[in-house]
């Protein structure tokens, strides 16, 4: 879904920050209903739960491709050009050009096609059943992550837990590994594949007006969810403790069967007012802990910064690099995806290799960051020049000052062509400048057809001072070498700060776990995952959006008025905004980080292999062991330990 955010925009023609309130609908699914299912998650069955969760993930992917089905053919945007006499020759600065309406098929005239489109205005809606289906993935995948956790850290030893809690996360992310190779090859293929004849195709998936078939993998990805559902409907609801013994459990409970039988783990009797009656205090007793208050900061300000960098990221690559979307999510996927799994992986095995306790893991998650944040300001020194646009942001030959908004585009080269202000269909002229469309550049005749259409006789170009013979233009933006040789060294530092903030990763989600009471922990990982996703995951996406979309320099136009998404931005602005927002909020991160650290080695004092705090001791973990099997079996168990809780 975050791969296809540049497609979802063009292709419903919105704005960036509109495709950010459509991703951060995912974070309100989650907001309604994560903290009933975290906080009920010990008295319900956890993997039946996971199970419905993945259906409901599934339905909401199906209901984001309806569109698809549900409109007509993408018509991008393009200009119309006279036919001369001879049928092998068309010219873009013409006076028909002033009447003609952009050409969106070719096997379709303007006048027809205006009537058309704007017959379909009830499309530019239709975006709405892509916002409700990422609704429903974001209340199907609630349960997952808190539940799936806590029911894998109960039932194993604590000193592996951090181990096994690793690799499940870090396995987890070869979902959106396969994800953006999943959208890179979607984004190469054309929206209306199967549909449209491809090679009258008159752009390629650099330009700005590419649209790739964006729902090919959400369909895929649903089908995926369903089948995912299956497994856990199968697994029960508590299984023995790793390295418990086996037949101890079964003469314990043998002796229990004089009384009442016990064949199997039975689930607890959930009633509702006890549990709303428990509520309060639980969330009480769990901000009353500094260090997890300060936890749900960082967490906070983390997740903003991630959500924006993911889903932005491949727009930025886009503008500032000059290369296709569909090449920059693939090299998400097989770079930067795989090294993060890889620190995730290590960042947890480290835990378990050399046995950190909370105050080790505070010192090593600290330092990792700080050190990737450094390497992060590193990012400004990869500059690129802003696209050349005559008229936009560099002038025509002989005119030094554009004052008139209206009139910045005109120049006395195509003054006698008669453009249409609100079309986008950029050349590349000899002088390494584009224009807008073949009629700014004052284009008087053209060769070929399709993508390798040539315009001759360009007015404008020749008035660059560069003569008749080479006044000729080619469909596309032009290339910025520069851009492209800065490239690898901005995909090489972007890999190494990846990898540093993932080795990071794993203590840092550990030390909330050794933090809080050890019948929280479901609790607090639901309270962790929605305090993130509402306060980061979801406004994230629409400021980004927001402050990205005032760097636009050039909007596209829909067929019946109004503006579209965003053709050409200012791109030292863009990576100004996009890359200060980003090192803003790490650096309150690198703070909270210092913070966290400074209250845990005042709480925890390391004495032999044992840690211990006043509020929350590795006592109440000790105590949790013992009573683990009657915590998981009988339905009393939770009020006991609370008791126990109560009194230290």
């Amino acid at each position: 879904m975050k791969s296809m955010s540049s497609q979802i925009e063009r292709r419903f023609e919105i704005s960036s920050s509109i495709v950010g309130i459509i991703d951060g609908s995912f974070e309100i699914g989650n907001l309604m209903v994560m903290v009933l299912v975290s906080y009920l998650g010990p008295r319900v069955h956890r993997p039946k739960i996971i199970a419905v969760g993945c259906l409901v993930m599934s339905l909401g992917a199906f209901l984001s491709v309806m569109p698809q089905f549900l409109m007509g053919r993408y018509n991008y945007e393009r200009i119309t050009v006279s036919v001369d006499n001879s049928t092998t020759s068309v010219s873009a600065c013409s006076s028909a050009s002033s009447e003609g309406h952009p050409v969106t098929d070719a096997m379709e005239t303007p006048s027809t096609m205006e009537n058309v489109e704007c017959e379909k205005t009830t499309n530019s809606y239709l975006w709405l059943f892509v916002l409700m289906g990422n609704l429903l993935r974001g209340i199907g995948e609630a349960p997952i992550m808190p539940l799936g956790v806590s029911y894998l850290d109960d039932f194993s030893k604590e000193e592996n837990s951090a181990f096994y809690i690793g690799l499940v996360r870090s396995s987890g992310m070869f979902g959106p590994t396969l994800g953006f190779l999943l959208g890179s090859f979607c984004a190469s293929l054309w929206v209306d594949i199967g549909v449209v004849d491809t090679d009258a195709i008159s752009i390629n998936p650099k330009d700005t007006r590419w649209v790739g078939a964006w729902w090919l993998g959400l369909l895929i990805c649903g089908s995926v969810n369903f089948i995912a559902s299956l497994p856990f409907w199968f697994l029960p609801y508590s299984v023995p403790k790793e390295g418990e013994n086996q037949t101890q459990k079964i003469s314990n409970l043998s002796v229990q069967g004089d009384h009442c039988k016990i064949d199997s783990p039975a689930q607890p009797q959930l009633k509702f007012s006890e549990a709303v009656k428990d509520f309060l205090p639980a969330l009480r007793k769990l901000f009353g802990n500094s260090i997890f208050l300060v936890y749900i900061f960082l967490t906070i300000l983390q997740y903003n910064a991630l959500v924006g960098i993911i889903t932005y990221e491949t727009k930025f690559m886009e503008q500032q690099f000059n290369v296709s979307v569909a090449r920059a999510i693939f090299l998400i996927g097989v770079i930067l995806l795989p090294i993060t799994i890889l620190g995730m992986f290590l960042g947890g095995f480290l835990i378990k290799k050399f046995k950190l306790h909370i105050t080790e893991m505070a010192k090593f998650a600290c330092i990792t960051f700080v050190a990737a944040y450094l390497l992060n300001l590193l990012y400004f020194t990869c500059s690129c020049e802003v696209l050349q646009v005559a008229g936009l942001t560099t002038p025509y030959s002989g005119i030094e000052h554009l004052s008139s908004t209206k009139n910045i585009y005109m120049a006395s080269c195509n003054a006698d062509c008669s453009c249409n202000l609100d079309q986008w269909d950029p050349v590349c002229g000899d002088d390494g400048i584009t224009y807008m469309t073949a009629c700014f550049a004052g284009c008087k005749s053209s060769t070929g057809t399709g993508k390798n259409m040539v315009f001759h006789n360009c007015s404008c170009v020749e008035g660059q001072g560069h003569g008749l013979g080479n006044s000729s233009a080619v469909l596309g933006q032009c290339q910025r070498e520069s851009c492209t040789k800065a490239f690898p060294y901005f995909l090489a530092l972007q890999t190494a700060c990846a990898f540093i903030l993932a080795l990071g990763g794993t203590p840092t989600y550990m030390i909330m776990f050794r933090s809080v009471s050890p019948d929280l922990k479901s609790f607090a990982v639901g309270i962790e995952t929605l305090g993130g996703r509402v306060l980061g995951g979801l406004p994230a996406p629409i400021y980004f959006g927001a402050l990205i979309d005032e760097t636009c320099l050039k909007w596209g136009t829909k067929s019946c008025g109004g503006s579209g998404s965003c053709r050409v931005y200012d791109t030292k602005e863009f990576r100004n905004v996009y890359l200060g927002l980003i090192a803003g909020l790490r650096a309150g991160c690198c703070v909270l980080y210092i913070v966290l650290s400074v209250l845990i080695m005042k709480r925890f004092k390391p004495e032999g292999k044992e840690v211990t705090d006043i509020k929350n001791t590795e006592r109440s973990t000790s105590k949790e062991l013992d009573t683990a099997n009657k915590k998981d079996i009988l339905p009393g168990a939770r009020t006991l330990e609370e008791s126990e809780e109560t009194r230290m």
